[in-house]
């Protein structure tokens, strides 16, 4: 073989080749619209400064493997340190804003954290992680100021030496069933994942986005942000650091936004906010993080009546796993649609032998951006990144902990988180399935389902709700929803324990704690 079919040069291309390019193509077109801060970047301007931090960056002894920890809003400066990592080989790790300084210690702890980037705002969270260099915006004593580093940068390219390869980007597990791990993944799958996404969400040209989705959170990156950027958009950053309804409809009105990734946490609100005129620019809606019940979807569809409405899924240990087909939203409700275009998915039984179509079994994927590994836990990764029993291939299949079913079509069903499968009376319940009947129900906002300890029934069936009228008679409440039960539920999905919450725990990208709802000391049931 010839060195030129060998060539090592056709192997460097990071993340910040989407940047790269934005701004060689479309030099003054907005890229960031930050609201927040009230700052605009065109795709030159957003490059140079990329290029800036890099530099800095590396001035301060920042190389190729070292860790850059960051906790920062939905703002200009995520978006810069994302590429400044990319540049010179960091790998950038987004912390979730809601950590607090005990929780930021424990995940970082151990991990030999090169920089943090951050801002005032969340300065004092660092506190206890050692690192060689600390900058903040807006400075603050024993930090570094990320404006003054970036003036005395210059703002051209940088050699590109990076294999795409190599690890990018370290974020934290959701924690729903446990202590969030860190996953490592590489540059070629990020870049394998937008453009898989692209594809499947149908993303034009020029489009602009108004991102709510966490920017630390991977679906945030990906779907929210890179996406836009690679199509040469513009992604609209909003002016408040909590979810407005008002101000996400005044914005999406006003700026045409033509894309809109969501979490299904929001539509409630957001439909009690609407003033009942169709949003008519929107393109292309994606809700994604937790299951979408009929009653937020039909939400979705009276908002926006011309858009293509989306359910999609995928998990930080291999991101992208399946989204459905325009057309599909409705009339499949239960549904997340056919695996992406990057993704192959099988249901596999206990043995990890496929099971025929139809029939619950546990989901195994396998893409290009399965990541490379939980860092610093070897054996939590060989458990989840592993060959198949009898594999032919010998391929490592990333093993999700999800129950889901395949239909005849190839489109896939989560039916529940393996841990949240409710056993009872030696009947297994999924609990997305109860909830998902009760989600329907007019008298609640909010409803989780849960298996408590039962000495009758090994785990008895909990529904754990939310009012829609605070000021509702429980007992009269929970009666009806027994008789909702029964009406709409075989008799042995139907819960025998009813318990009301103002709120439900949920993640920072909404999905519900169900550990803490098992465990929660409820004054109650009814």
């Amino acid at each position: 073989m010839t060195e030129a079919t060998r060539n090592p040069e056709r192997l460097k291309a990071t993340v910040g080749y989407i940047l790269s390019r934005g701004a060689e193509l479309h030099p003054d077109r907005i890229a960031v619209d930050d609201l927040l801060n009230g700052r605009r970047l065109t795709y030159r301007e957003l490059d140079g400064r990329a290029n800036r931090l890099a530099r800095a960056l590396a001035r301060q002894g920042v190389g190729r493997g070292d860790i850059v920890a960051t906790m920062l809003w939905n703002e200009h400066a995520i978006v810069e340190t994302l590429f400044a990592c990319a540049r010179i080989g960091a790998i950038f790790a987004p912390l979730n804003v809601r950590l607090r300084a005990a929780d930021v210690a424990d995940y970082l702890g151990g991990r030999d954290c090169a920089a943090i980037v951050t801002s005032a705002d969340f300065g004092d969270r660092f506190a206890d992680v050692p690192a060689r260099t600390r900058i903040a915006r807006g400075g603050g004593d024993g930090w570094l100021d990320f404006e003054a580093l970036l003036d005395a940068e210059e703002a051209g390219p940088l050699a590109a030496d990076i294999p795409f390869d190599e690890p990018y980007r370290l974020v934290g597990t959701g924690g729903t069933t446990g202590r969030s791990k860190g996953v490592l993944h590489s540059h070629v799958g990020t870049l394998f994942t937008v453009l898989a996404d692209i594809a499947e969400f149908g993303l034009r040209r020029g489009w602009k986005t108004f991102s709510v989705l966490p920017a630390y959170h991977v679906a945030g990156m990906e779907w929210g942000m890179l996406t836009v950027l690679w199509r040469c958009g513009t992604v609209v950053f909003p002016a408040k650091t909590s979810f407005d309804p008002k101000h996400f409809l005044d914005e999406v009105r006003a700026r045409a936004i033509e894309y809109l990734p969501l979490v299904p946490a929001v539509i409630g609100p957001l439909h009690a906010a609407w003033d009942g005129e169709p949003l008519t620019d929107v393109r292309v809606v994606v809700s994604t993080a937790a299951p979408t019940p009929l009653a937020l979807r039909e939400k979705l569809a009276d908002m926006f009546p011309g858009a293509d409405l989306i359910a999609a899924a995928g998990l930080s240990e291999s991101l992208n796993m399946a989204a459905q087909s325009p057309g599909e939203f409705l009339t499949h409700p239960a549904g997340i649609g056919e695996p992406h275009v990057d993704t192959r998915v099988l249901i596999l039984d206990d043995d990890d032998r496929e099971v025929p179509r139809g029939t619950p079994g546990h989901v195994a994927q396998r893409n290009f951006n399965t990541a490379l590994c939980y860092l610093g836990d070897p054996e939590a990764s060989a458990a989840t990144w592993r060959p198949r029993k009898g594999d032919a291939e010998g391929l490592h299949w990333c093993f999700t902990g999800d129950i889901g079913v395949m239909d005849d079509d190839g489109r896939l069903t989560i039916v529940d988180r393996s841990k949240d499968v409710v056993k009872t009376g030696g009947e297994s319940v999924p609990s997305v399935e109860v909830e998902s009947v009760y989600a329907g129900h007019p008298a609640l906002s909010d409803c989780a389902v849960v298996g408590i300890e039962d000495a009758q029934w090994g785990e008895a069936i909990v529904l754990v709700a939310v009012a829609a009228d605070p000021s509702a008679d429980w007992e009269a409440l929970a009666a009806e929803l027994y008789r909702f039960g029964r009406d709409n539920l075989a008799g042995f999905k139907v819960p025998k324990r009813i318990a009301f919450l103002d709120a439900l725990p949920r993640s920072h990208f909404g999905k519900v704690l169900k550990r803490d709802l098992r465990a929660f000391p409820f004054e109650r049931f009814y």
